[in-house]
């Protein structure tokens, strides 16, 4: 599997970018865990790299420096209103409810 450090060809490849798949990839990198689809592991250099089904590379997250890069992206580009990945999947989440 090939790896990549750009970060929109990565995001551009995936097959699901909604809210809930955005939000289990976030959770995925903040806690170096797998979630929903996506699997993240660190190595010793603190390398993060992200694999899931939805895209044939595997992004790799070079430094501390890449990994804030790529979760302000993440909270920018899918945060909605709230600017955050968090907030917005429970906005989602709480307006999807069938109480």
């Amino acid at each position: 599997m090939p790896t990549t450090t750009d970060f929109q060809e990565w995001l551009d490849n995936l097959d699901e970018t909604h809210i809930e798949e955005i939000n289990n990839l976030y959770q995925s990198i903040t806690g170096v865990t797998q979630m929903g689809g996506f699997s993240c592991t660190q190595n010793n250099n603190k390398q993060i790299f992200i694999k899931t089904d939805q895209n044939d590379t595997t992004l790799m997250l070079a430094s501390g420096k890449a990994i804030k890069a790529f979760l302000d992206k993440l909270d920018s580009e899918y945060g909605g209103d709230f600017g955050w990945v968090g907030g917005h999947y429970e906005f989602v989440r709480a307006m999807n409810k069938d109480d």
